[in-house]
């Protein structure tokens, strides 16, 4: 029987890159194949520079993560910006409010109690916050209106959807921390979301 003859890194890479890959900026014997796109800003890319250490490893990482609750329901998936809050439960004038300000490129997370009974977010308001620029929303709670929701540029995360819409007494806080999927989400926090995730950040991340 014939041992097998086992692969160096050096042959382990040049095999990758006869496959049409690129080498990555710090050579054959790197971790990282292909590197990581910065200009993507993926989460799982942020969790290697941010959160390096395995699940298994006790340690204080300056990022949380949220527990994955959410759906993707905006035609972007892919969307990052600074938070916006809003806590309520079954009522949206303060989701409404906030999204008739311009958004600057932020992000609106509304804590909305996990309520399944209403929808918090419909096309009207999304259309909204698409024409005044803001990134996107997650919303612990539910929205209706999904199928046009989906052609809108914006990302748009929620537990489910759901057609009745909401109350409009007992408003709400705004510009409050919020705290759902197990993480705390502050005023002015940075919000990094894509199909992997929502990573929650006090500063801006670089990769």
């Amino acid at each position: 029987m014939l041992a097998r003859t086992a692969k160096t890194a050096t042959q382990r890479w040049a095999a990758a890159a006869a496959l049409g890959g690129t080498r990555c900026a710090s050579g054959p014997t790197s971790n990282q194949y292909p590197p990581p796109d910065a200009s993507r800003l993926g989460t799982a890319d942020l969790c290697d520079v941010h959160h390096p250490e395995p699940v298994d490893v006790v340690s204080q990482p300056k990022i949380q993560i949220m527990q994955p609750v959410f759906r993707d329901f905006g035609g972007n998936i892919r969307f990052r910006g600074k938070a916006a809050t809003v806590k309520c439960f079954e009522a949206n004038p303060l989701v409404r409010a906030a999204l008739e300000e311009q958004g600057e490129g932020r992000v609106l997370v509304v804590d909305g109690g996990a309520s399944t009974r209403c929808a918090l977010l419909g096309d009207n308001i999304a259309e909204m916050a698409h024409k005044n620029g803001w990134s996107g929303i997650i919303i612990n709670g539910c929205i209706r209106d999904s199928e046009d929701i989906g052609r809108m540029p914006l990302g748009v995360k929620a537990l489910a959807t759901y057609p009745l819409k909401s109350a409009k007494r007992d408003k709400g806080l705004r510009d409050v921390p919020v705290s759902f999927a197990g993480v705390t989400v502050r005023p002015g926090d940075w919000v990094y979301a894509d199909k992997d995730g929502v990573i929650v950040s006090p500063e801006e991340l670089t990769l």
